[in-house]
């Protein structure tokens, strides 16, 4: 049953990305021709963004530092309940 539930989620998470106009399929997309400065120019634009809009980069700072510290937690307390479940089916055994 976890299999058909598992593979009906990815299934889904596909049919988010297809097209929604099946006539995108048949037409070409034109990749506009860039110029060397236009390139250093989004480059430098990118460059500047975080001294443009502090605020944004520092939310997205305390963002990325939150999620690290959720992952850390979560791969320790895994991490101990696979050791105990190893430890208990080596005691039984």
């Amino acid at each position: 049953m976890g299999f058909i539930l598992k593979s009906m989620f990815w299934v889904g998470i596909v049919c988010l990305f297809l097209p929604r106009d099946p006539s995108a399929l048949k037409t070409p997309k034109v990749v506009a021709n860039l110029s060397a400065n236009t390139v250093i120019d989004a480059a430098a634009a990118g460059a500047n963004f975080c001294k443009n809009q502090p605020e944004v980069c520092e939310s997205a700072l305390k963002t990325g530092a939150a999620s690290r510290d959720i992952l850390a937690i979560a791969a320790s307390t895994l991490s101990t309940q696979i050791s105990s479940s190893h430890e208990n089916n080596s005691t039984t055994n």
